[in-house]
């Protein structure tokens, strides 16, 4: 049992750092491409689901839900620290945009991932001085 609770509160912590340093990610995406909304989807192992959105995507009425208008733009499965981490893009900005700026955005968003990933499988307390510095393309 105690080995559930630390898992449950390392896990709070993977997901408070997430959204502490990877809302500044999404807002560069957004100065980067300002008509199309972000959202990263993070899935526990444990099967618990956050959603991270700048201010252009569309929320889902209800949190339990996904992104109403979300087209995954890239996926991790079966990372170390989730078991999946998912961006995804605003569907109806998304699909007016040319194929050299999908290009650069999906190379963003592996970046965003990797570094997620990274930041959730370093060692308790490690992550405390991960700092996110803005997604470059």
């Amino acid at each position: 049992m105690t080995n559930l609770i630390k898992s449950a509160a390392s896990e709070q912590d993977v997901v408070s750092l997430a959204r502490e340093n990877f809302i500044g990610e999404l807002k560069t995406l957004n100065r980067q491409h300002p008509g199309t909304g972000f959202g990263v989807a993070l899935k526990t192992h444990s099967g618990n689901r956050y959603l991270l959105a700048n201010a252009r995507m569309p929320l889902p009425a209800n949190k339990s839900e996904d992104f109403p208008t979300g087209r995954r733009v890239a996926c991790l499965e079966n990372g170390e620290g989730f078991s999946s981490i998912e961006v995804l893009a605003d569907s109806f900005a998304y699909e007016s945009i040319s194929p050299q700026t999908e290009a650069v955005i999906l190379g963003n968003a592996l970046d965003l991932i990797a570094r997620i990933d990274t930041l959730a499988s370093l060692p308790d307390g490690v992550g405390d001085q991960f700092a996110a510095t803005g997604t470059g393309g």
